[in-house]
């Protein structure tokens, strides 16, 4: 099947260098973007930070780097603008209250000096930008690759997802020393820690080393039991499924919340190889694990989405773990308050869905959006998805803004294009870890 895909792809290529203009352009040049033109007031600039104008982006996503009072941070994508900007907020309500009297008398109590929270953690930035990033397209590159006929099952697949061969030995090692540090990071969080998580608001899996520590230095004092107090914190945010995601990751610990998880996918008819696979993949924090099996049940009854697990073990760093996801819970959003979804298709790297009428919708987590070679590749492997056995519309749903090239492309391919999808949906609904 793959291979009919490929030799068609290869003539649908052909048909459009065909028709396109000699002076028109074969791809994008991918160019940096200032953050005063894209992004609204509210987020360039606050009481305790304020973002850098270079914005990098690659081709799907934007890069930022914010400046605040606790130190350099960067994020990708305006979804995770949204949680550092967050917890930024966070750690500035942090800093208030290990000034209070309430604080300092638990420290008093406690045989301890008072301690400054966050004075001495601004060292510690999640990580700065530099240069070009390596950028989604890997991710898809990578799927394609592993996902081929001579994989058939989920061992398979896991042994070839544990390989990358576009990566040299020491970025591997590196790649498997991140992997083991990260489980245990998820699983050293403690229940004073989720409590405070969850009078801020945040995950309490966040990958924000800063507030991570801020909140480890606090938590102790929930052991006196007097530091309790209100703070104005929201709810872990994404569409439709906030509750259930909320109560299960400030609720559970980590093992409890692993086995809830596993017990819930085991339910969808999901292999227990896959599913263990899923629930022991550590490039998904127990927050994603959540929400992805969140997603899976709202579509319940959907053809295939035991599929969504296979291409969960795919991503291989936060950027891809967080565009999976997101892209995954705009899926689940068409299908609750668009149009259901009967089934859907798998075969690249993010799910696509397929309507009743047999419409085939690709909805995609981005920034903006360049026309690179990886994406044209991938806009014609979807152009081609389901046409074995008839001319089914397809759509893809774009979270915001594409270059006029690439709606020229997929023009070309015959897919309808639906740009600043995130209007239709507040931005909260999208601010998944």
């Amino acid at each position: 099947m793959r291979i009919g895909l490929f030799i068609a792809s290869v003539m649908v290529s052909a048909v459009c260098l065909a028709q396109r203009p000699a002076d028109y352009p074969l791809f994008d040049e991918v160019e940096e973007l200032s953050a005063s033109r894209i992004l609204p007031a509210d987020l360039l600039q606050g009481e305790h930070y304020t973002v850098d104008d270079r914005v990098v982006n690659d081709g799907y996503l934007n890069y930022f780097t914010i400046q605040s009072d606790y130190g350099e941070f960067d994020a990708v994508g305006t979804p995770m603008l949204r949680i550092r900007i967050k917890e930024i907020g966070a750690l500035a309500e942090l800093e208030e209250f290990s000034q209070s009297e309430v604080f300092v008398k638990a420290a008093a109590e406690a045989g301890r000096n008072q301690i400054v929270v966050i004075g001495n953690l601004a060292t510690r930035p999640v990580s700065t930008i530099a240069g070009l990033p390596k950028g989604i397209g890997r991710m898809f590159g990578r799927y394609k690759r592993q996902t081929g006929d001579a994989v058939s099952d989920t061992r398979d697949y896991v042994s070839e997802q544990s390989e990358d061969s576009d990566a040299s030995e020491e970025d591997e090692a590196a790649r498997m020393e991140k992997a083991v540090s990260l489980t245990e990071r998820y699983f050293g969080v403690t229940a004073a820690e989720r409590n405070w998580a969850q009078r801020l608001g945040t995950d309490p899996y966040t990958s924000n080393e800063t507030l991570r520590e801020a909140i480890k230095r606090v938590a102790w004092a929930d052991r006196l039991g007097r530091t309790a107090m209100r703070f104005t914190g929201m709810a872990i945010p994404y569409a439709g499924i906030a509750s259930t995601v909320n109560e299960a990751v400030w609720g559970e610990d980590p093992y409890a919340l692993q086995d809830l998880n596993r017990s819930r996918l085991v339910a969808t008819g999901a292999s227990e190889e896959l599913v263990d696979a899923f629930v022991r993949n550590p490039w998904l924090s127990p927050t994603q694990q959540t929400i992805v099996t969140a997603v899976l049940a709202e579509l319940d009854g959907v053809a295939g989405r035991d599929g969504i697990l296979t291409q969960a073990l795919n991503p291989q760093s936060e950027e891809e773990v967080g565009f999976f996801v997101r892209s995954l819970v705009l899926l689940g959003w068409y299908h609750m308050h668009r149009t259901p979804i009967t089934a859907v298709d798998t075969q690249l790297a993010i799910p696509a869905g397929i309507t009743d009428s047999g419409t085939i919708v690709f909805l995609l987590a981005t920034d903006h959006v360049y026309w690179t070679e990886t994406h044209a590749e991938e806009a014609h492997t979807f152009a081609l998805l389901g046409s074995e056995t008839d001319n089914r519309r397809r759509e893809i749903w774009f979270l915001r803004t594409i270059s006029d090239r690439t709606r020229q492309g997929l023009d070309e391919l015959g897919v309808i294009v639906h740009t600043d999808t995130a209007d239709e949906i507040t931005p909260e609904a999208l601010d998944s870890p």
